[in-house]
Protein backbone atom coordinates (compact mmCIF):
# COMPACT_ATOMS: atom_id res chain seq x y z
CA UNK A 1 0.00 0.00 0.00
CA UNK A 2 0.84 3.34 -0.42
CA UNK A 3 0.98 6.70 2.43
CA UNK A 4 0.52 9.54 0.10
CA UNK A 5 2.60 12.67 1.68
CA UNK A 6 1.63 16.69 2.42
CA UNK A 7 4.65 17.28 0.76
CA UNK A 8 7.98 15.24 -0.79
CA UNK A 9 10.35 17.00 1.98
CA UNK A 10 7.62 15.50 4.78
CA UNK A 11 9.14 11.73 5.51
CA UNK A 12 11.34 11.49 7.81
CA UNK A 13 14.25 8.46 8.62
CA UNK A 14 11.59 6.48 10.45
CA UNK A 15 9.25 6.78 7.30
CA UNK A 16 11.91 4.72 4.98
CA UNK A 17 9.33 1.71 5.37
CA UNK A 18 6.71 3.69 4.32
CA UNK A 19 8.46 4.97 1.41
CA UNK A 20 9.10 1.37 0.10
CA UNK A 21 5.21 0.58 0.65
CA UNK A 22 5.49 -1.74 3.65
CA UNK A 23 3.46 -0.18 6.46
CA UNK A 24 3.55 -2.94 8.34
CA UNK A 25 6.62 -2.73 9.58
CA UNK A 26 6.32 0.94 9.74
CA UNK A 27 3.98 1.18 12.14
CA UNK A 28 5.83 -1.39 14.12
CA UNK A 29 9.05 0.49 14.70
CA UNK A 30 7.37 3.24 14.99
CA UNK A 31 7.66 5.02 18.64
CA UNK A 32 4.94 6.80 20.05
CA UNK A 33 6.38 10.20 19.98
CA UNK A 34 7.22 9.24 16.06
CA UNK A 35 3.42 8.63 15.68
CA UNK A 36 2.46 11.52 17.25
CA UNK A 37 4.62 13.90 15.21
CA UNK A 38 2.68 12.59 11.88
CA UNK A 39 -0.32 14.77 13.07
CA UNK A 40 1.11 17.38 15.01
CA UNK A 41 3.25 18.38 11.60
CA UNK A 42 0.59 17.30 9.50
CA UNK A 43 3.17 15.81 7.45
CA UNK A 44 0.50 12.58 6.03
CA UNK A 45 -2.69 13.41 3.74
CA UNK A 46 -3.94 9.76 3.64
CA UNK A 47 -2.87 6.33 1.95
CA UNK A 48 -4.21 4.13 -1.09
CA UNK A 49 -4.36 0.12 -0.74
CA UNK A 50 -2.85 -2.00 -3.35
CA UNK A 51 -4.98 -1.68 -7.04
CA UNK A 52 -6.25 1.72 -5.88
CA UNK A 53 -6.62 4.20 -9.20
CA UNK A 54 -4.40 7.47 -8.98
CA UNK A 55 -4.42 10.63 -11.08
CA UNK A 56 -1.06 11.78 -11.66
CA UNK A 57 -1.06 15.60 -11.84
CA UNK A 58 2.67 15.57 -12.82
CA UNK A 59 6.26 14.03 -11.49
CA UNK A 60 8.70 15.85 -9.76
CA UNK A 61 12.08 13.25 -9.28
CA UNK A 62 11.12 10.53 -7.57
CA UNK A 63 7.89 11.59 -6.55
CA UNK A 64 4.69 12.33 -8.30
CA UNK A 65 1.87 14.79 -7.47
CA UNK A 66 -1.39 12.32 -7.41
CA UNK A 67 -5.26 12.01 -6.70
CA UNK A 68 -6.80 9.05 -5.07
CA UNK A 69 -9.55 8.96 -7.07
CA UNK A 70 -12.08 6.50 -4.68
CA UNK A 71 -11.33 8.57 -1.61
CA UNK A 72 -14.05 11.71 -2.41
CA UNK A 73 -12.56 15.16 -0.65
CA UNK A 74 -13.93 18.23 -0.90
CA UNK A 75 -10.88 19.88 -1.57
CA UNK A 76 -10.65 18.56 -5.49
CA UNK A 77 -13.35 16.88 -7.65
CA UNK A 78 -10.15 14.48 -8.66
CA UNK A 79 -9.98 12.98 -5.12
CA UNK A 80 -7.93 12.88 -2.19
CA UNK A 81 -4.73 15.18 -3.01
CA UNK A 82 -1.17 14.67 -1.67
CA UNK A 83 2.59 13.06 -2.66
CA UNK A 84 3.39 9.29 -2.71
CA UNK A 85 6.91 7.80 -4.25
CA UNK A 86 6.71 6.93 -7.45
CA UNK A 87 8.20 3.46 -7.25
CA UNK A 88 4.89 2.92 -5.67
CA UNK A 89 2.77 3.76 -8.70
CA UNK A 90 2.33 0.81 -11.66
CA UNK A 91 4.82 1.83 -15.01
CA UNK A 92 2.71 0.08 -17.42
CA UNK A 93 -0.64 0.83 -18.63
CA UNK A 94 -3.45 -1.80 -16.96
CA UNK A 95 -6.00 -3.53 -19.58
CA UNK A 96 -8.11 -5.73 -17.29
CA UNK A 97 -9.51 -8.94 -18.89
CA UNK A 98 -13.33 -9.48 -18.45
CA UNK A 99 -14.36 -9.19 -14.67
CA UNK A 100 -17.06 -11.37 -13.27
CA UNK A 101 -17.07 -9.60 -10.10
CA UNK A 102 -15.63 -7.04 -7.40
CA UNK A 103 -13.70 -8.89 -4.68
CA UNK A 104 -12.90 -6.82 -1.44
CA UNK A 105 -10.59 -8.30 0.89
CA UNK A 106 -12.58 -8.71 4.29
CA UNK A 107 -10.41 -10.16 6.44
CA UNK A 108 -7.65 -8.23 8.53
CA UNK A 109 -4.85 -9.30 5.77
CA UNK A 110 -4.84 -11.69 3.50
CA UNK A 111 -1.74 -13.36 0.91
CA UNK A 112 -2.01 -12.39 -2.69
CA UNK A 113 -0.74 -14.79 -5.11
CA UNK A 114 0.87 -14.78 -8.39
CA UNK A 115 -0.63 -15.98 -11.52
CA UNK A 116 1.35 -18.99 -9.97
CA UNK A 117 0.01 -19.32 -7.41
CA UNK A 118 2.92 -18.05 -5.33
CA UNK A 119 3.14 -15.89 -2.82
CA UNK A 120 3.13 -12.40 -4.13
CA UNK A 121 2.67 -10.01 -1.18
CA UNK A 122 -0.15 -9.49 1.84
CA UNK A 123 -2.40 -6.93 1.41
CA UNK A 124 -5.16 -5.36 4.02
CA UNK A 125 -8.59 -5.34 4.59
CA UNK A 126 -10.66 -3.00 1.68
CA UNK A 127 -8.49 -3.81 -0.99
CA UNK A 128 -10.70 -4.11 -3.76
CA UNK A 129 -9.60 -6.10 -7.18
CA UNK A 130 -11.42 -7.44 -10.23
CA UNK A 131 -12.43 -10.93 -10.06
CA UNK A 132 -11.90 -12.53 -13.31
CA UNK A 133 -13.20 -16.51 -12.19
CA UNK A 134 -12.61 -19.23 -9.66
CA UNK A 135 -9.81 -21.77 -9.44
CA UNK A 136 -10.92 -24.49 -7.07
CA UNK A 137 -10.47 -22.47 -3.71
CA UNK A 138 -9.17 -19.22 -5.09
CA UNK A 139 -10.79 -16.31 -6.53
CA UNK A 140 -8.57 -15.11 -9.73
CA UNK A 141 -8.23 -11.64 -9.80
CA UNK A 142 -6.66 -8.94 -11.86
CA UNK A 143 -3.92 -7.12 -10.74
CA UNK A 144 -1.44 -4.64 -11.95
CA UNK A 145 1.18 -7.68 -12.12
CA UNK A 146 -1.52 -9.22 -14.25
CA UNK A 147 -3.39 -12.57 -13.03
CA UNK A 148 -3.31 -13.12 -9.08
CA UNK A 149 -5.09 -15.29 -6.82
CA UNK A 150 -6.48 -14.92 -3.26
CA UNK A 151 -8.20 -17.72 -1.23
CA UNK A 152 -11.92 -17.50 -0.99
CA UNK A 153 -12.36 -16.91 2.42
CA UNK A 154 -10.44 -13.75 2.37
CA UNK A 155 -13.58 -12.06 0.67
CA UNK A 156 -16.14 -13.71 3.54
CA UNK A 157 -16.71 -10.61 6.02
CA UNK A 158 -16.05 -13.57 9.39
CA UNK A 159 -18.90 -12.27 11.03
CA UNK A 160 -22.17 -12.99 10.86
CA UNK A 161 -24.28 -10.27 11.96
CA UNK A 162 -28.05 -9.12 11.67
CA UNK A 163 -27.49 -6.11 9.48
CA UNK A 164 -24.16 -4.42 7.28
CA UNK A 165 -24.60 -1.65 10.95
CA UNK A 166 -23.63 -4.59 13.14
CA UNK A 167 -21.35 -6.17 10.83
CA UNK A 168 -19.07 -3.19 10.84
CA UNK A 169 -18.98 -2.70 14.23
CA UNK A 170 -18.13 -6.42 14.54
CA UNK A 171 -15.18 -5.88 12.11
CA UNK A 172 -14.21 -2.62 14.25
CA UNK A 173 -13.97 -4.70 17.24
CA UNK A 174 -10.92 -6.47 15.99
CA UNK A 175 -8.73 -3.45 16.25
CA UNK A 176 -9.82 -2.21 19.80
CA UNK A 177 -6.31 -1.61 21.33
CA UNK A 178 -4.64 -0.55 17.57
CA UNK A 179 -2.84 2.76 17.72
CA UNK A 180 -4.16 5.43 15.80
CA UNK A 181 -2.39 6.18 12.47
CA UNK A 182 -2.70 9.73 11.13
CA UNK A 183 -3.75 9.29 7.55
CA UNK A 184 -4.23 5.46 8.10
CA UNK A 185 -6.87 3.52 6.38
CA UNK A 186 -5.44 0.07 6.94
CA UNK A 187 -5.79 -3.08 8.87
CA UNK A 188 -2.22 -1.59 9.97
CA UNK A 189 -3.70 1.54 11.65
CA UNK A 190 -6.51 4.18 11.06
CA UNK A 191 -7.40 7.44 12.19
CA UNK A 192 -10.82 8.35 13.11
CA UNK A 193 -12.59 8.43 9.31
CA UNK A 194 -10.04 6.54 8.35
CA UNK A 195 -12.05 3.53 10.09
CA UNK A 196 -15.32 4.61 8.97
CA UNK A 197 -14.19 4.66 5.66
CA UNK A 198 -12.43 1.54 5.12
CA UNK A 199 -15.36 -0.77 7.03
CA UNK A 200 -17.47 0.94 4.99
CA UNK A 201 -15.75 0.53 1.92
CA UNK A 202 -15.47 -3.31 2.71
CA UNK A 203 -19.46 -3.51 2.49
CA UNK A 204 -19.74 -1.54 -0.70
CA UNK A 205 -20.43 1.39 0.76
CA UNK A 206 -19.36 4.58 -0.65
CA UNK A 207 -18.20 7.37 2.29
CA UNK A 208 -16.41 10.66 1.78
CA UNK A 209 -12.98 9.95 3.29
CA UNK A 210 -12.93 12.88 5.71
CA UNK A 211 -15.01 13.49 8.77
CA UNK A 212 -16.23 16.37 8.19
CA UNK A 213 -16.95 15.79 4.43
CA UNK A 214 -18.85 11.99 5.54
CA UNK A 215 -20.90 14.44 8.11
CA UNK A 216 -22.47 16.45 5.14
CA UNK A 217 -23.61 13.09 2.93
CA UNK A 218 -25.89 10.04 4.38
CA UNK A 219 -29.03 10.24 5.77
CA UNK A 220 -29.41 12.29 9.16
CA UNK A 221 -30.10 10.24 11.95
CA UNK A 222 -32.46 11.37 14.52
CA UNK A 223 -31.08 10.31 18.52
CA UNK A 224 -33.96 7.97 18.71
CA UNK A 225 -33.48 6.59 15.47
CA UNK A 226 -29.75 5.26 15.79
CA UNK A 227 -28.51 2.87 15.19
CA UNK A 228 -25.11 0.30 15.44
CA UNK A 229 -23.54 1.05 12.44
CA UNK A 230 -24.14 5.07 12.16
CA UNK A 231 -21.63 7.60 12.26
CA UNK A 232 -21.50 10.10 15.21
CA UNK A 233 -19.72 13.31 14.94
CA UNK A 234 -18.26 15.81 16.55
CA UNK A 235 -17.15 19.41 16.17
CA UNK A 236 -15.68 23.15 17.57
CA UNK A 237 -17.68 25.61 18.90
CA UNK A 238 -19.79 23.44 20.72
CA UNK A 239 -21.01 21.18 17.83
CA UNK A 240 -21.27 24.41 15.34
CA UNK A 241 -17.81 24.47 13.99
CA UNK A 242 -15.62 22.40 11.85
CA UNK A 243 -16.17 18.73 12.35
CA UNK A 244 -12.91 16.67 13.57
CA UNK A 245 -14.03 13.80 14.92
CA UNK A 246 -16.00 10.65 14.14
CA UNK A 247 -16.92 7.38 15.67
CA UNK A 248 -19.27 4.49 15.19
CA UNK A 249 -22.27 4.08 16.91
CA UNK A 250 -22.53 0.36 18.83
CA UNK A 251 -25.63 0.92 21.24
CA UNK A 252 -26.12 1.31 24.81
CA UNK A 253 -24.81 4.97 24.38
CA UNK A 254 -21.79 3.65 23.24
CA UNK A 255 -19.13 4.40 20.39
CA UNK A 256 -16.02 2.75 18.78
CA UNK A 257 -13.36 5.26 17.53
CA UNK A 258 -9.64 5.19 16.95
CA UNK A 259 -9.52 7.97 19.20
CA UNK A 260 -6.82 10.51 19.02
CA UNK A 261 -2.94 10.94 18.07
CA UNK A 262 -0.88 8.66 20.90
CA UNK A 263 -4.37 6.55 21.46
CA UNK A 264 -5.70 3.76 20.37
CA UNK A 265 -9.04 2.34 19.06
CA UNK A 266 -11.33 2.39 22.01
CA UNK A 267 -14.72 2.19 23.18
CA UNK A 268 -16.15 5.53 24.35
CA UNK A 269 -19.27 6.97 26.01
CA UNK A 270 -21.05 9.79 24.45
CA UNK A 271 -21.61 11.13 27.75
CA UNK A 272 -18.03 11.64 28.30
CA UNK A 273 -18.04 15.67 28.45
CA UNK A 274 -15.89 16.07 25.50
CA UNK A 275 -18.08 14.45 23.36
CA UNK A 276 -21.37 15.46 24.99
CA UNK A 277 -20.51 19.12 24.50
CA UNK A 278 -19.04 18.68 21.06
CA UNK A 279 -22.01 16.39 19.47
CA UNK A 280 -22.22 17.22 15.79
CA UNK A 281 -25.12 14.90 14.36
CA UNK A 282 -25.54 11.28 13.30
CA UNK A 283 -25.67 10.10 10.12
CA UNK A 284 -26.14 6.48 8.68
CA UNK A 285 -24.32 5.15 5.14
CA UNK A 286 -25.44 1.67 5.04
CA UNK A 287 -28.89 -0.01 4.61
Amino acid sequence: MATIWKSKTAPRQVDQPALAGDVKSWVAQMSDEASVQLSDDDLLETQALFNDELIIDHFDGDWAKVFVVNQKDDSDSRGYPGWVPAKLLTDRQITYPPVTSTVRVAVKTAQLYDANKEPLMVVSLGTILPETGIDGDFLEVATPFGKGYLKKEAAIVPFAEQNAGETMVAMARQFLGMRYLWGGISAYGFDCSGLAYTLHRVLGFEIPRDADDQREGGMPIAPEAILPGDLVFFAYNHGKGYVHHVGMYIGNGKMIESRTPGKTVDIASLTEPKFAAEFAGFRRYWR
